[in-house]
């Protein structure tokens, strides 16, 4: 089972919407639980942590591998793997914590967010939105290719000045899908592989905006 920290709801009345973190490369659950205070009492904030240990420290999701070249590539293994355990956990935090299956949102930075859009992508059933940061749309993790997708509520950031995860990556794929989801929405800043007050500031107004209550 996945380790997590919690900060349960204290308004409204249960069953609760919830927001599921999910942190980068080398982090672990502290990282984003952060955020929780500032993502509205009414939800139930659930920061998971990678299974995976990094060399550096830290955890992943996945492991990233470098060739000859410098040039990165993931190890869609392990991916699909943390995919499966995060979907298989989920009943038994929906059980344990009284959530509203039909309003259980994703939050990923970096590899959380490619882990977010997959899950998002083709767990419709299960995730109602997501906010993808400084991530991308990894399509050798899709069940499908990008113009099947309808529906989608997202929203996705990204710093131009990423030196990390490249910004045309990231630009590149939203778009493909925002060509049949125009509820999807993705906004650049000139950030580097981070958050910014602006961006945050957007992301929890988009959140507002997007709430069922």
């Amino acid at each position: 089972m996945l380790s997590y920290k919690i900060k349960k709801a204290t308004v409204g009345i249960s069953p609760h919407p919830t927001i599921f973190l999910i942190h980068g490369y080398g982090s672990n659950a502290d990282d984003l639980f952060s955020f929780a205070d500032y993502l509205g009492p009414q939800h139930t904030v659930i920061s998971l942590e990678a299974p995976l240990s990094t060399p550096f420290g830290g955890k992943a999701w996945y492991s990233i591998h470098f060739d000859a070249s410098q040039d990165k590539w993931s190890d869609l293994d392990e991916a699909k793997n943390s995919i499966g355990e995060i979907i298989q956990q989920l009943e038994y935090f929906i059980k344990k914590y009284d959530l509203n299956p039909k309003d259980l949102s994703l939050m990923g930075f970096s590899q959380g967010a490619i882990l977010s859009w997959s899950l998002l992508l083709d767990h419709p059933d299960k995730f109602r939105r997501a906010v993808c940061m400084s991530g991308y749309i990894n399509s050798q993790l899709l069940e499908k290719p990008l113009h099947e997708y309808f529906n989608i509520l997202a929203y996705s950031s990204h710093g131009k000045q990423d030196p990390t995860v490249p910004y045309l990556w990231a630009e590149s794929s939203v778009n493909q899908l925002k060509v049949n989801n125009p509820k999807v929405t993705f906004n650049a800043y000139p950030d580097g592989h981070t958050v910014s007050q602006k961006n945050f500031s957007d992301i929890i107004d988009w959140l507002t905006e997007t709430n069922l209550d």
